[in-house]
């Protein structure tokens, strides 16, 4: 019965060292140069269990930025389902008389993100839809438009929020989540970089061409390997773009990536291109808009999405904001603000606490909104029972994903970390923060969060810092 007491004891003062060690872990980082003067929130919990592995300041309302995601990838993983597809339809007015159309060709979106993708695997090269669609115009005896091919993005409200930044709108991580999102509704602008460092880069061309875009061109060139620092300072439907910063000296051209002005007309002309390649000829400019309320439509051909789980797996491992949006805009029947209505009902429904949620947009690159740090890891928590946590969990990053991008992929590299965490991560300027699960050495899973806002610290260390912590929770749990 003694040897039985005294182990027991062990056990428990074994448990108590390890809890004193995670603390004294835990206040070092606090105390750490750039930190110290931060605001940090951190919870660690048995994602079964719920028991309670770490903390500090789990409450504290903070700026999550890209770890917000996670609750609108799993959102719509319970409420639409990871098999869910969507269809982009082709449909045309008016009628057919020996091979011409006196009507319009309508291509009706309906929030397929995967349209035209380059970055969704299972989806197909714009040309290839285009092709499948020409075919099925002249398939309807089609030889001739007598009006105009039509790009239909009335199913969703698409502005982007009023919160974001104006140096972020024209760029391709802020594009505009239309229903009629082709290419992920981003193009690229190519520079001629100067022979001298402080010298303007020329503009040389977009891919895909676009139509009718003006640039006010302050861009600079910058030393070798200093990378892409270039912004396009844009807004919505306007063809009148300032470009500013710098891009590297050294290469022949130097692209960056901007976000279509109007995805719907782009999409419009760049069909009607194509049919004039094809033989099929239009009387009328193309044009974004809608069919006249009770015209009467005649479908021609459709094209289904890729499933929702690829856009979630797309958007957690690459953080790109356009699919989140669109995914909002899927839970709200179109309207943004009925989906952050939905978005916040599925995290009250986890057992959350909302009390103080603050969300403006779905993707985090808003600074306004404000979480608690033990809100994303009860969120995950939930998740980890549902019957789609699979597909939930194949989104999240592990060290070394290859289809993952940013600081991540070499965090936890040539540790045990490879094998057993899975997370996602956010951004902003101040703002750095973790999510996600980690299975321990002795096979327990945690969920984890962790946000720091206003640090002044390099974004490595702090990434080696979180290292560190994971390491430890991996080793004594």
């Amino acid at each position: 019965m003694k040897t039985i007491l005294f182990a027991a004891a062990l056990l428990l003062l074994s448990g108590g060292l390890r809890a004193a060690d995670m603390k004294t872990s835990i206040s070092r980082i606090a105390g750490s140069p750039g930190i110290k003067n931060a605001s940090w929130g951190l919870s660690v919990k048995d994602a079964e269990s719920g028991k309670l592995i770490a903390e500090r300041n789990p409450r504290l309302n903070l700026v999550p930025a890209s770890i917000l995601k996670v609750f609108v990838t799993a959102a719509a993983l319970e409420k639409l389902g990871p098999e869910k597809t969507l269809s982009t339809g082709l449909y045309y007015d008016g009628a057919i008389s020996n091979g011409f159309l006196n009507g319009n060709i309508y291509i009706k979106g309906a929030g397929d993100a995967s349209l035209g993708s380059q970055l969704i695997k299972e989806a197909a090269p714009i040309e290839e839809v285009f092709k499948a669609w020409a075919a099925a115009i002249k398939e309807a005896g089609i030889i001739v438009i007598n009006g105009s091919v039509v790009g239909d993005d009335s199913a969703f409200e698409s502005a982007q929020p009023g919160t974001w930044a104006w140096e972020d709108i024209g760029n391709y991580y802020a594009a505009q989540p239309s229903a009629l999102t082709v290419n992920d509704n981003l193009y690229k602008l190519y520079f001629k970089p100067s022979d001298s460092v402080g010298g303007v880069a020329a503009v040389l061309r977009t891919e895909p061409y676009l139509e009718g875009l003006r640039f006010e061109n302050y861009m600079k060139t910058g030393p070798r390997g200093s990378g892409d620092n270039g912004y396009l300072f844009a807004f919505p439907g306007q063809s009148d773009i300032v470009l500013r910063g710098t891009i590297p000296q050294g290469p022949a051209e130097f692209a960056i990536k901007g976000a279509l002005p109007d995805p719907a007309l782009f999409a419009a002309q760049s069909f009607n291109s194509y049919l004039v390649k094809a033989g099929i000829n239009s009387n009328k400019k193309p044009f974004r808009g809608a069919p006249a309320e009770g015209a009467k439509l005649t479908l021609l051909t459709e094209t289904v999405s890729a499933p929702l789980k690829s856009v979630v797996r797309v958007t957690n491992k690459r953080s790109f904001n356009l699919y989140a949006e669109l995914l909002l805009r899927l839970l709200g029947g179109g309207r943004p603000d009925a989906g952050l209505a939905a978005v916040r009902a599925y995290v009250a429904a986890s057992g959350a606490d909302v009390s103080e949620l603050d969300l403006v947009d779905a993707c985090g690159l808003s600074d306004q909104d404000l979480v608690k740090a033990e809100t994303f890891t009860d969120v995950l928590r939930y998740v980890h029972g549902k019957k789609y946590f699979p597909e939930f969990y194949d989104s999240l990053v592990y060290p070394g994903d290859p289809d993952a991008t940013g600081h991540l992929r070499n965090m936890g590299g040539d540790t045990p970390l490879v094998k057993n965490l899975r997370l996602k991560s956010g951004s902003l300027n101040g703002v750095r923060s973790y999510t996600g699960y980690l299975k321990t050495k002795k096979g327990r899973t945690l969920a984890f969060t962790s946000i720091m806002n206003n640090y002044s610290a390099p974004g490595a260390s702090l990434d080696k810092l979180h290292e560190d912590l994971l390491l430890e929770l991996y080793n004594n749990n």
